[in-house]
């Protein structure tokens, strides 16, 4: 358990009794319904003074697993337990049943405290409408138990129009949304000309022909590749025998697609029967949790698919990866399959809490036996974890690219400029009590440090302490340089300091005719100055624009720091070397060249003998030398 649990556990019981004076009205009535609670399965609903439900959960023994809420050992029941004012249950016959009713409780209420699938509606399936005559392949988002076949759910969109896409290019069926077989043929459209459609608009398709290559498309997209070849070419072979050569066509053409479209398919083999394998991945820092599923079907890999999960604010998340998996199962497996493709084994990579009673009604269900195996080590898991973790990092890139665009589009609107600053540059300088003077300027483009632009200044036009004239001389020499390079200008300049700082920094970019946007963050009150106006502007220091500002001056004022304490630590070292005999400005060089980054106190004997052309004998003079 980590060191906040801890502490908080500490805490609830330093606590504790104070906690039940202050609630003794509501823990005690709590109790007392727990004490009623019955020994026997189902779903318990917590709720808050409101009747607005926090958390839904089942177990085999109701009154037991309430009664370890009472006694919170981490940060999640701890919560709950203060929000919660009642709590109610409802008994079902067996685990099984309590299982299905958990998820169907949980789809209504959306509790606060569950962890559940994000937008977990809006996912696409491909749908074969066999309910009608002359079945479409098309997406749709609605899944209905219509007679028609779905396929998915399809977590990427693009995938699923790809699919789609190769299939119309494959399979000669229809694309036209409209009531067959028509009244009156009409004329048919450019899909048929190019052999992409049979045209059963022309009424010229007997319904039996069409939907053997519906049939087809099925088998296609149930991923059996080595029988959907075998029907195609047992087809083709039964049509050219009866000299019936267009049709054998038509077929002969779908089966060099589809060898021409798995050719190009990276493919994996198993020795197993059809199985999914399922992980869930998380990461603390960001607070983001994904679940992945393989597909393998026919001995292939079929499928991945992924799947972002809501999670309760505050929860530890490697405390509750148990949970993370469990709940994803519960919601996928009951509601989000492809009922027409169940697969045999479900692989996971630890044991969970209600696998037993998933598996019993998955079972009944699809009237086969459905293992749900736990194999931490498979390959297949190694595989579906290193997804897993590939497409988390891609979430969260793309979670802090939309968060550093918000960012960007705040410091527009709080400067007041045309267009999103795309390159931003902040300068500070820093000293030691007057000594070493030096500036430091650091890029950030699109919200992301760029550290091979950041620069070190050496202020040369001073000899004594002027934050303002230091900038001055700062920006000047950059816009110069900028100028002389022909270099593109930042489109904003940040300033660590107020007022003059601002003015200083102005003044140089006007005696370069130069207009650039020009801000100063000063530290205090994080205000806002602006070139020419005493009067701060206070803005939302917490806003999205605000914190990166303050990232920017961090990340300038730390850059200076550094470069400031480098020169102070090889001026220091300079000085002792002087003094030093059999030292000339060879091995000094080499000697400041190695430890410029070493801090003196921390330098050791080693340190100098690795230096090509000291001896022990001469580190040792050196050391004492220092340390004297």
């Amino acid at each position: 358990m980590n060191q906040k649990n801890d502490s908080l556990i500490l805490e609830i019981k330093e606590n504790n009794i104070n906690y039940q004076k202050e609630s003794k009205t509501r823990l005690e009535y709590i109790n007392e319904k727990i004490e009623m609670a019955p020994l026997s399965p189902g779903c318990y609903l917590w709720k808050d003074q409101n009747n607005v439900v926090l958390y839904i959960g089942k177990s085999d023994k109701i009154k037991n697993r309430l009664k370890s809420y009472l006694r919170p050992k981490d940060y999640k029941h701890y919560i709950l337990l203060q929000k919660a004012y009642n709590v109610e249950w409802i008994v079902t016959n067996n685990s099984k049943e309590a299982l299905i009713l958990e998820d169907s409780l949980i789809k209504q209420y959306q509790p606060l405290f569950n962890v559940r699938l994000k937008d977990d509606k809006k996912y696409p399936f491909i749908c074969v409408s066999l309910s009608e005559a002359y079945p479409r392949v098309f997406i749709t988002r609605k899944y209905k138990k219509d007679g028609n076949r779905y396929f998915g759910p399809y977590t990427d969109v693009r995938l699923a129009r790809k699919v789609l896409e190769i299939i119309h290019k494959m399979f000669p069926i229809r694309k036209v949304n409209q009531e067959l077989p028509l009244k009156k043929p009409k004329r048919p459209c450019m899909n048929f000309y190019i052999k992409r459609c049979l045209a059963p608009c022309q009424n010229n398709v007997p319904i039996e022909e069409y939907k053997k290559i519906v049939n087809e498309v099925i088998l296609f997209l149930e991923g059996r590749k080595e029988l959907l070849e075998e029907v195609i070419i047992k087809r083709m072979k039964q049509y050219s025998e009866k000299m019936e050569y267009e049709k054998a066509a038509i077929y002969k053409e779908i089966l060099l697609k589809l060898k021409h479209f798995h050719e190009k398919q990276a493919v994996i083999k198993l020795n197993h029967e059809d199985q999914d394998v399922v992980v869930v991945a998380f990461d603390e820092t960001h607070y983001q949790a994904i679940a992945v599923i393989l597909e393998f079907r026919n001995s292939r890999l079929l499928n991945r698919k992924s799947f972002s999960l809501y999670l309760p604010d505050g929860i530890e998340l490697a405390q509750y990866k148990d949970e993370l998996l469990a709940s994803f199962l519960r919601e996928y497996y009951l509601n989000f399959i492809n009922f027409d493709n169940f697969p045999k084994r479900i692989v996971i990579p630890y044991k969970v809490e209600g696998v037993s009673e998933l598996k019993e009604y998955l079972s009944q269900k699809y009237d086969h036996d459905i293992q749900i195996v736990v194999n931490k080590n498979s390959s297949l898991i190694r595989l579906a974890e290193k997804n897993s973790q590939l497409l988390l990092k891609e979430k969260i890139y793309g979670i802090k690219n939309k968060l550093k665009q918000e960012a960007l589009k705040d410091i527009q609107k709080i400067c007041g400029i045309e267009k999103i600053p795309e390159i931003i540059e902040c300068y500070d300088i820093s000293h030691f009590g007057g000594e070493e003077m030096v500036a430091s300027g650091v890029r950030f483009v699109n919200g992301e440090p760029n550290p091979k632009s950041y620069r070190h200044y050496i202020i040369k036009s001073l000899d004594q302490i002027h934050d303002p004239k230091a900038i001055y001389e700062v920006i000047y020499r950059r816009i110069k340089r900028l100028i002389d390079e022909k270099k593109r200008f930042p489109d904003l300049i940040v300033i660590d300091g107020g007022i003059s700082q601002v003015n200083f920094a102005y003044k140089a970019l006007e005696e370069h005719q130069v207009k650039i946007p020009l801000i100063g963050l000063a530290k205090q009150q994080e205000e806002i100055y602006f070139p020419g106006c005493s009067k701060p502007l206070a803005y939302d220091k917490n806003s999205p624009g605000m914190l990166l500002l303050r990232q920017m001056r961090d990340e300038a004022h730390k850059f200076g720091v550094e470069h400031n304490q480098k020169r102070m630590r090889k001026n220091i070292y300079k000085h002792f070397l002087d003094s030093i005999p059999n030292i000339g400005q060879a091995r000094k060089k080499k000697i400041l060249q190695h430890l410029e980054n070493k801090p003196i106190e921390a330098l050791k004997l080693e340190d100098l003998i690795a230096i090509q052309g000291i001896g022990k004998k001469l580190a040792k003079q050196i050391l004492e030398k220092i340390q004297s």
